[in-house]
């Protein structure tokens, strides 16, 4: 309670200033008009929603704020018409009775409309479109519709989208996860898609984590923080998601495994509008073992950890020339372990103004300074979960926790700075024509602090390492827009520009050990001491057309095209050229198609994008070394001055339909997607002097597979409603050819083979695992499936209830994948006592027959790492919300709401005895495939927010 009361304590200052800049605005003249106010929320779960509220006929109405209230000022009394509209909403006509200097309120709960095909999305075209002029799939997640307690942007993604999974994360605080778009793409290359925030190119791959860059480089936590989540999901309007080449062409080379933009909000014009937030609560960890050891012997190590934060936003404008949002925040999260802690700070200014009568220019800044503690963990000799896992037969010997807790001592602090610039100028020297320039700016930087003092056990004299990082990326777009409305049927627009990105990554580390004694510890503290400084840049430009032509408002053609260059190419590749070309029908449009048949849109598209290789793949390097007291050079990387990207063609057809005025929605998407000239490691001949393998655009991939989203209202009462959706995707990935390469392993029993899923798990086959007084019948390298999923279901279920409260959940099923349980492994080879095998020891002990996979797992000797392949199956529940509305029950309030969030707290696993199928190992965000090590899975959240509107 002290530590929550501190908090509220530091934003007194705050909730003065606000006050007293709501108190200055002056009162409405009476001059003889009425006001009408209110507020405009979803009908489901209360949320406020951006939307324009405006009198019908009358050139007069108001936009809402933040919190969705409006005021609408000078209505002449008498009966009116107030018209609410919102994108993504069912418009709303209500009549009213406006007195002489009164004051009218009016509240409108909107029903979410999904398909309404005149919503404006950007979707990987030149400028903004309507829905129904989009001819590939679009995803979208709107923060309005999101009942719980945001945590971070990843968890807003999981479960949400259909051919959308986020996993790879593990239990330490601060730790992100890997983002895959139709599953991965490339079998050499990053999965992870390229993220924009308000048209600014940003990071999207994973931090370095805190680990040592010589020797043993696990020994930290071995968790990674990602770049997506600096981003404050309540700064946040909507995410849009490009989910493969079909839509990302105009992205050009870096985008083939896809994109997403994040938008921000914006502020609106009228009177400034408050909003604030105080969320608390806690961390817990949940069964992830056996029922005989739930926590695998974690249990004297582990905590509730608590969870505060405080979130404050202004927004408002003064007519159309100048609208401002200014937002900050602060939380502080305890991991469950106990050295864990992440303090996260961010602050973020948006502003659009009118310099002049044609020119419109928008400014978006944005700071996050990310503080994380962590505890050593991992695969990791010196860690506390590698050492609490395996008790006594430990690097220490000992399962005393005192004995363990030794670990602790080491210190492992991060400090992520994040600054995102983007401004932005719109050209209009006529309505029909408009020029778009944006530069971005976005510089992440950490300092990586890894110190085992002087005293640490397994290395006592101690050990330093300082890592400074950072990466900066500057990106300027140029998009023109001309349309021409040849005739009452005829429409077309032409769009052409420019891109243009420079990505610099460097980072220096200082290390040192064996310290003379105990005491403050640098890097420069310890007798022998070693230093690292590595440097990229990667830069890629390119230019862009496209024509979108409409006929008759409902059938539309967008032709484009894309040429690139990219640093990282050979220096004989050249250019390259990336198409694309996508309609769409409106058959609902049509005179032959019936009322109560709803809405339908047709579509079709196809498009090519790429993924580049590394900086210095195409080009020949040399390791420089010491030979002696004497420099030398080592061959490190033959080079290929050929060498070009991974190029991706995709192919999808689909349909949007909505029946019974937008009650029951359904999204349907078929896609077919290739990549050629996929980069596979060749080995160079010995006699060139090169060891090493060299990067070759040899192979072929294909996945395939369908999305479908259902949304349906089954009660739409004014007390009562129920809401349910549902997410269905599926994904086969094929390896086609290997262009004479033969096939090869890429780690954690991943394989590349013709014929089967890329990659493919590989590993024993136990034909009669549970037979007993058999002999083992076995078979080596055997494919066992998929490292992803090949189908995911997706559940949500809102219950709008008495006086607005809502309870809602959301769930999600993975099947198909496979993945590599490592930790028993490690354990049950080294004779550790595993729960798994607790039954078999019973019964060796009482001379009792054992199953076969019991003797070849439970006995050291039998035990091979290829045994512990498991289905990655689970079922979850990501999170169960109420939102109570309190309306003004506070005092001096416009709005107020309380909501209780649980995420996170209940998973079955089918076919996996251990762990959580969406943990990671030491790998990074690209690991492929993943594999499970000596971590905890991410912990459950119970969480509870206060939300006020002034």
């Amino acid at each position: 309670m002290r530590r929550w009361l501190r908090h509220v304590g530091n934003i007194r200052p705050w909730i003065g200033a606000l006050a007293l800049l709501v108190a200055s605005h002056p009162a409405a003249a009476q001059d003889g008009t009425g006001r009408i106010r209110g507020k405009v929320t979803n009908v489901g779960n209360g949320a406020p929603i951006p939307a324009q509220v405006g009198i019908l006929g009358e050139r007069i109405g108001a936009t809402t704020g933040a919190d969705g209230s409006y005021l609408i000022t000078g209505v002449a009394p008498g009966q009116r018409t107030v018209r609410v509209r919102a994108l993504g909403y069912q418009q709303i006509d209500k009549v009213v009775s406006v007195t002489a200097n009164g004051i009218v309120t009016l509240d409108v709960a909107m029903t979410a409309a999904p398909t309404s095909l005149n919503e404006i999305v950007v979707t990987g075209t030149a400028g903004s479109a309507r829905k129904r002029e989009v001819g590939n799939s679009i995803g979208q997640v709107k923060l309005a519709d999101i009942p719980e307690v945001p945590t971070n942007v990843s968890n807003l993604l999981s479960g949400r989208v259909a051919g959308v999974t986020v996993a790879g994360g593990v239990g330490n605080a601060g730790g992100g996860q890997a983002i895959r778009l139709r599953g991965a793409t490339s079998v050499s290359l990053t999965n992870q898609p390229l993220i924009y925030i308000d048209g600014v190119r940003t990071r999207s791959e994973e931090y370095p984590r805190n680990g040592v860059f010589t020797g043993a480089t696990q020994r930290g936590a071995n968790s990674n923080s990602s770049p997506l989540n600096d981003i404050n999901p309540d700064d946040i309007e909507r995410i849009e998601i490009v989910k493969g080449a079909a839509a990302a062409t105009l992205f050009g080379t870096d985008a083939s495994a896809g994109v997403i933009q994040i938008f921000t909000k914006r502020g609106q014009s009228g009177a400034a509008k408050w909003n604030v937030q105080f969320n608390s609560g806690f961390n817990k960890l949940q069964k992830f073992g056996t029922d005989s050891a739930p926590l695998l012997f974690m249990d004297p190590f582990l905590r509730n950890g608590g969870r505060y934060g405080t979130q404050m936003q202004v927004s408002g404008g003064t007519g159309p020339s100048l609208k401002y949002l200014l937002s900050v925040g602060a939380d502080n999260t305890e991991g469950v372990m106990p050295n864990d802690l992440e303090r996260k700070y961010s602050v973020r200014s948006n502003i659009d103004f009118a310099p002049a009568k044609k020119l419109a220019t928008s400014f978006n800044v944005s700071y996050t300074n990310n503080l994380i503690n962590n505890t050593p963990a991992g695969n990791n000799a010196q860690g506390l979960t590698l050492n609490a896992f395996r008790r006594n037969r430990n690097y220490f010997a000992s399962e005393n926790p005192d004995t363990i807790r030794r670990v602790l001592t080491q210190q492992l602090a991060s400090n992520i700075d994040r600054l995102i610039l983007g401004f932005t100028n719109t050209f209009t020297p006529i309505q029909a024509v408009s020029s778009r320039f944006t530069v971005g700016f976005d510089r992440a930087a950490v300092e990586n602090r890894n110190i085992r003092p002087y005293g640490f056990p397994n290395a006592p004299l101690g050990v330093a390492q300082n890592q400074r990082w950072a990466n900066t990326t500057l990106s300027m777009d140029w998009v023109n827009n001309l349309e021409k409305q040849f005739n009452d049927d005829f429409k077309a627009t032409v769009s052409f520009g420019s891109q243009y990105v420079n990505s610099a990554v460097g980072d220096v580390v200082a290390y040192s050990e064996r310290f003379a004694a105990p005491g403050e510890v640098t890097a420069a503290s310890g007798s022998q001491k070693l230093s690292d400084e590595n440097r990229q840049r990667v830069i890629t430009g390119g230019v862009f057309a496209q024509s979108l032509l409409g006929f008759k408002d409902r059938y539309f053609v967008t032709i484009a095209t894309r040429i690139d260059g990219n640093s990282a190419f050979g220096k004989d590749f050249g250019f390259q050229t990336y198409p694309k070309i996508s309609g769409s029908w409106v058959v609902s449009d049509e005179g032959f198609w019936k009322e109560k048949l709803g809405t339908l849109k047709l579509r079709a598209a196809y498009g090519q994008a790429g993924r580049a290789p590394g900086a210095f793949d195409a080009v020949q390097t040399w390791t420089p070394v010491g030979w002696g007291v004497d420099p030398a050079l080592r061959p490190l990387n033959l080079g290929n001055a050929n060498l070009g990207p991974e190029r991706t063609a995709e192919t999808e057809l689909g349909f949007d339909h909505s029946l019974w005025g937008g009650r029951l929605t359904t999204d349907f998407t078929y896609f077919n997607a290739t990549t050629s000239d996929a980069l596979f490691r060749v080995n160079a001949p010995p006699s060139q002097g090169f060891l090493n393998s060299v990067l070759r655009n040899v192979g072929e991939l294909n996945k395939q597979g369908f999305e479908i989203a259902m949304n349906g209202t089954i009660l739409d009462r004014e007390n009562w409603g129920l809401n349910a959706g549902i997410n269905l995707s599926t994904n086969k990935s094929l390896v086609q050819s290997l262009g004479g390469v033969p096939a090869f392993g890429i780690g954690n029993n991943g394989w590349v083979q013709t014929g089967s899923a890329a990659p493919v798990v590989q590993g024993m086959l136990i034909r009669n695992p549970n037979a007993v007084g058999e002999a083992p019948d076995t078979m080596s390298n055997y494919n066992f499936g998929p490292s992803q999923p090949t189908h995911i279901i997706g559940g949500t279920l809102s219950l709008r209830t008495y006086k607005r409260i809502t309870i809602s959940m959301r769930t999600e099923y993975q099947g198909g994948a496979y993945i590599n349980e490592d930790a028993s492994y490690q354990a049950l080879s080294r004779s550790v006592e595993w729960p798994t095998c607790f039954d078999a020891y019973k019964n060796i002990a009482a001379g009792k027959p054992i199953t076969v996979r019991e003797n070849l797992t439970c006995k050291a000797t039998n035990v091979r790492s290829t045994m512990f392949i498991f289905p990655a199956d689970f079922f979850k529940i990501r999170d169960v919300t109420v939102v109570v509305p309190l309306g003004k029950l506070i005092p001096k309030v416009a709005s107020s709401s309380l909501v209780f969030s649980a995420q996170n707290f209940f998973r079955r696993n089918y076919g996996m005895p251990l762990f959580d199928p969406e943990m990671s190992g030491n790998d990074g965000f690209n690991a492929n495939p993943r594999y499970i090590s000596e971590q905890i899975p991410a912990p459950a959240m119970y969480l509870t927010s206060l939300r006020l509107s002034f």
